[in-house]
């Protein structure tokens, strides 16, 4: 019996993920970005380091003591680690650009999208405090879901400084403007109304509250948006956002992006630009992430900038299911041979040899069943090519080939087998 929250893939579900999981990080490789790989377990003295990943996680996060009496846990996420590594790597080459698919653990509610063991996809920056990493992190996620087939999405665009000034514009005291990070964030789940609520209880007064509101409200084009802004407070993360936009204008990035001042990011850990990938009505998030300054600090007792963004595979792979954006294929299978009988089983084996060491894939049977069987076997996963082996075609040097899907049947030499085209 399976471990609540968690799932098992069938060769067509895993085909299926692995040709998303391909795509995604042929484009991390097209932008430079390099391959880690952590353990799934890590100390809790990581894990609960303060700043590092925040109190309503920590509670969702697998821990327990091993036998030798040391207490560990399972990654929530792939930030952490990193941050860990780098701390651990002080003669790693920077700026770091990396990129991670593998995955967490969260003790959490189970729902439709949501589990407790599930794949991120993460990439980082580390090492670069200019604005063009951010922009070039935007980028790159833009990239992605372009070459996945997603069309109507936008990237929202914020500023940790730019929030938390507007907030203290708003009369909030230095101590509650966390908290009010994190109300804020929750607005896409609970709407304007409870947010007003959360944030009563918080005792946060009216006269604030209908500030905060009226200021994460403003929009337009994103140069609109920061002149606004700008004639309320001032902060240096207007200029970092100018930056960004400057340099994603300049790069002749899609103009997928915009600025958006309700976007808060609930981690404590976040330091400048924040960012959301969006899709289109009805979907949501899919992918998060932002600038986090200190958080390697944490481990190594020196700052190093960094940022980066976390896809959601598995909301990634729900929405391109449902929306038929992506073909699923029962096998991968190029090319089943079949023999008419067990006298040439011999030939069979030469024969998928052959392919086999010219890079095509391709299976036999193992069970000796008649050809009819075998047929049906091959049909029932998809395969589109079958080498019928037959006493009579050998004769003269042949096999035959069917095309499963049109039922067409040719005879193919010997010799001509590993360069012949099955796609």
């Amino acid at each position: 019996m399976r471990v609540k929250g968690t799932r098992d893939f069938l060769p067509e579900e895993m085909i299926l993920r692995q040709q998303v999981l391909e795509k995604i990080k042929s484009i991390f490789e097209v932008f430079g970005f390099q391959p880690l790989e952590t353990p799934a377990l890590e100390s809790w003295e990581v894990l609960s380091a303060k700043g590092a990943g925040g109190e309503e996680i920590l509670n969702e996060t697998y821990n327990f003591e091993d036998k030798g009496g040391r207490k560990i846990g399972l990654r929530y996420d792939l930030t952490v680690p990193l941050a860990r590594v780098v701390a651990s790597n002080p003669n790693l080459n920077l700026p770091f650009k990396r990129y991670q698919i593998e995955k967490v653990w969260r003790y959490g509610d189970i729902s439709k999208g949501r589990f407790r063991e599930f794949l991120q996809a993460d990439i980082d920056i580390v090492g670069s405090e200019s604005m063009l990493a951010d922009a070039e992190i935007i980028a790159c996620a833009i990239s992605v879901l372009n070459s996945l087939g997603f069309r109507q999405f936008f990237v929202r665009i914020n500023n940790r400084k730019i929030l938390e000034a507007l907030i203290k514009y708003a009369g909030v005291e230095n101590d509650k403007v966390m908290n009010v990070f994190r109300i804020i964030d929750k607005l896409e789940k609970i709407g304007i109304e409870n947010v007003k609520k959360e944030l009563k209880e918080m005792k946060i007064s009216e006269d604030s509250i209908e500030k905060i509101i009226e200021l994460i409200k403003i929009e337009g084009e994103p140069k609109t948006v920061l002149e606004k802004i700008e004639k309320i407070i001032k902060t240096e993360g207007i200029d970092e956002l100018r930056q960004i936009i400057s340099y994603l204008e300049k790069m002749k990035v899609e103009p997928k992006f915009k600025i958006d001042l309700s976007l808060a990011r609930g981690l404590d850990y976040y330091t400048g630009p924040i960012f959301e990938v969006f899709a289109e009505k009805g979907i949501g998030s899919i992918a998060g992430g932002g600038r986090y300054d200190k958080m390697i600090g944490l481990f190594s007792g020196k700052d190093i900038p960094a940022t980066g963004i976390s896809f959601g595979i598995e909301r990634i792979i729900e929405v391109m299911k449902e929306r038929k954006m992506i073909k699923s294929k029962k096998s991968n299978v190029k090319v089943f041979i079949a023999s008419v009988n067990e006298k040439v089983r011999d030939n069979v084996l030469e024969i998928v040899q052959l392919l086999r060491s010219n890079l095509i894939s391709a299976d036999y049977d193992l069970r000796s069943r008649s050809l009819s069987k075998q047929l049906e076997y091959a049909n029932s996963l998809e395969i589109p090519n079958v080498i019928i082996v037959g006493e009579k075609e050998l004769e003269k040097n042949c096999v035959k080939l069917r095309r499963m899907e049109t039922g067409e049947e040719i005879l193919l030499k010997l010799e001509d087998i590993a360069k012949f085209d099955f796609t």
